[in-house]
């Protein structure tokens, strides 16, 4: 049904081993079954989606599974098909908690931003791995940093924030640092 060769389904039973507990007719169907029409997803989709993070299998629809969908789809003002295109960029979200990841993290873009949640939805729906960047170990000290090197935040540079590897990161404030003392 998912598309998955033997390779495939041996590295979703080593990444999620209580997979071979679940029964199909009574988990893992229903769950496919749901995600598939609630994302509206062809099975060779849905495979990707499930080899990328077989964690979805383990957890729950009612209780973390519909709610996650229903918080990003109501917060980024997202219709079905959107929602479903953002999950397929982004399937390692459902991983996510909404009151200590995904919420924070969204609050602050919106905070960065000067309140507008526009703004940072457009932020997040463009780049949606900026909802899974760590907000304590990169977010925070990298807007502290652009913010003294007096950088102009905007979304362009919360882009350059979150996805920015450390290397380039350190490279392009070093960059607007020495722009600014040579002003």
């Amino acid at each position: 049904r998912l598309d998955l060769d033997d390779a495939a389904v041996g590295k979703i039973i080593q990444r999620l081993p209580s997979i071979l507990g679940l029964s199909v007719p009574g988990n893992l169907q229903p769950k496919l079954n749901w995600l598939q029409r609630r994302l509206d997803l062809e099975d060779d989709v849905l495979g990707k989606i499930i080899q990328r993070v077989p964690l979805i299998l383990g957890l729950s629809v009612s209780d973390n599974l519909e709610p996650k969908l229903q918080w990003i789809q109501e917060r980024l003002s997202l219709a079905d098909e959107e929602l479903s295109v953002f999950i397929q960029r982004m399937p390692t979200l459902f991983g996510c908690n909404v009151d200590t990841n995904l919420g924070p993290t969204l609050d602050f873009y919106i905070k960065a931003l000067g309140g507008d949640e526009d703004e940072a939805a457009r932020l997040v729906v463009q780049n949606p791995v900026l909802l899974g960047v760590s907000l304590e170990r990169r977010l925070k000290p990298r807007l502290e940093e652009a913010m003294r090197a007096r950088v102009v935040i905007d979304a362009g540079c919360l882009k350059r924030i979150g996805q920015y590897t450390e290397k380039r990161w350190q490279t392009s404030i070093a960059f607007q640092e020495r722009q600014q003392s040579s002003q």
